[in-house]
C-alpha cells in the first residue's frame, strides 16, 4: 500500500474512533506507522488530512457497484436484497458516520463521509424510474419521462419522492440507531430490510408486491 493510502486509511480509523478533535496527528501517525513530519509533508495540515480521508472513503463507497438490476423482475426481492446490503454497509461505517454528523455543524466537509449513501439514494431513484418504464409503478405522465424529476412537480411525483425519502430514512435510522434504541426497530434485525421494502412498495402501489416479506438472501 502506498504511503498516502496508508495514512488515509489510518486517519479514517482514528477519526471514526475519536472524532476531529481527538484525531491528533500523533495518533494518526502512530496508526499509519509513519512520523508526523510525513503527515504534514503529504497533506499540509490535520484539517486537510481529515478532509482527504473522508473524501477518499466516501468516494470508494460511491463508486461501489449496486445490486439493483437494469431490468426489474421481482421488485420486492430485488429491493430486499439491496436494502439488506445497504444496511450492512452502513453498520460497518456507523462510527465514522456518527462522528461526521457530530462534527458537521463546525466542519461541513464532514459530509464527504456520506457520499456512498448519496450514491445509493440516486441508484434507488433510477430503479424507481425503471419500475415505471416496465409497468410496475404508474405515475402521472404529465410529470415528464422521469417520475421523480423536479421539473414537473405534482401529487403523484411528490408521493413517490416522499416514499423514497422515508424508505431511505428508515434504513439510515436503523443502521445508526438500532444499537442504542433496539425497541424502536423491527425484530429480529435480519427481517427489518424486507419489512421496510414491503411497506415502501405498498406506499408507491407497486404491482406484483407480495403479502409476506421475502428472504433477504441473494438468490
Amino acid at each position: 500500500m502506498a504511503i498516502r493510502d496508508q495514512i488515509l486509511a489510518a486517519a479514517t480509523r482514528v477519526y471514526a474512533e475519536h472524532g476531529f478533535r481527538g484525531a491528533t496527528t500523533r495518533r494518526i501517525a502512530d496508526a499509519a506507522g509513519v512520523n508526523e513530519v510525513t503527515l504534514f509533508r503529504t497533506f499540509g495540515s490535520k484539517a486537510s488530512l481529515i478532509e482527504a480521508a473522508l473524501r477518499h472513503t466516501g468516494a470508494i463507497d460511491a463508486s461501489a457497484p449496486h445490486a439493483l438490476p437494469d431490468v426489474p423482475h421481482d421488485p420486492e426481492r430485488e429491493l430486499a436484497v439491496w436494502a439488506a446490503a445497504q444496511l450492512a454497509n452502513l453498520r460497518t461505517k456507523r462510527s465514522l458516520i456518527r462522528q461526521a454528523m457530530n462534527d458537521f455543524e463546525l466542519r461541513p466537509d464532514a459530509a464527504y463521509a456520506t457520499q456512498g449513501w448519496d450514491a445509493a439514494d440516486a441508484e434507488l431513484h433510477r430503479y424507481l424510474e425503471r419500475l415505471g418504464e416496465h409497468g410496475f409503478v404508474a405515475w402521472d405522465t404529465s410529470a415528464g419521462d422521469a417520475c421523480l424529476s423536479e421539473a414537473a412537480p405534482n401529487t403523484r411525483h411528490e408521493d413517490l419522492h416522499a416514499a423514497a425519502a422515508m424508505f431511505m430514512a428508515a434504513l439510515f435510522s436503523d443502521a445508526m440507531g438500532r444499537d442504542m434504541m433496539p425497541r424502536l426497530y423491527p425484530q429480529p434485525a435480519e427481517r427489518a430490510p424486507a419489512l421496510y421494502v414491503r411497506l415502501f412498495l405498498r406506499a408507491i402501489d407497486c404491482a406484483g408486491s407480495h403479502s409476506a416479506p421475502p428472504s433477504t438472501e441473494a438468490a
